[in-house]
């Protein structure tokens, strides 16, 4: 709800140019990326509304033809920003209700801001991710697809009839 995950996959092995535009990027946006890891970055703004400040996490992870980067945008509640949210709760409840709303229509318009800004520099070098390593599913565990129905496949003895969960049943 206040936080959200986004994964993009790019080909090649070329991890740090990725990183350093994503980082430019976010500069600009007023968060600075640190190395918190191996294959992770972490930063968090200066700028505050409405008592939440923006947090970004990104990491890498390495496949076969290339990589993936996860970017996770938190939010950061300030305590001067619950304090207020609290005593608008006790003494006049329709003021916290709305700003409450208001606060996480700002958040979600900051969010997809920033979600933007890490995937705009890097967007002509993102690609599909890879196809599985193994083939389509089947009709369950013994189950045949159309196809090997057609060519005249036949399952083992005691398996239970083509059809999927329902054991044949239309």
């Amino acid at each position: 709800m206040i936080d959200r995950n986004e994964q993009r996959f790019f080909g090649g092995q070329d991890m740090a140019s990725v990183i350093q535009q994503i980082q430019g990027a976010l500069y600009q946006s007023g968060i600075q990326l640190q190395q918190t890891g191996p294959n992770t970055w972490g930063g968090r703004s200066q700028q505050s509304s409405y008592g939440l400040t923006p947090k970004v996490a990104l990491t890498t992870m390495p496949s076969q033809n290339g990589f993936t980067v996860d970017a996770r945008v938190a939010a950061d509640f300030e305590t001067n920003a619950i304090i207020i949210l609290i005593v608008a709760w006790v003494l006049f409840f329709p003021l916290a209700i709305i700003l409450g709303i208001l606060g996480y229509q700002d958040w979600q318009t900051r969010q997809d801001q920033l979600l933007a800004a890490i995937w705009a520099p890097v967007q002509h070098r993102m690609l599909a991710p890879p196809a599985p390593q193994y083939g389509p599913p089947g009709q369950g565990q013994y189950g045949a697809a159309p196809q090997q129905q057609q060519q005249g496949f036949t399952p083992p003895p005691g398996a239970p009839p083509p059809g999927g969960w329902g054991g044949g049943q239309s």
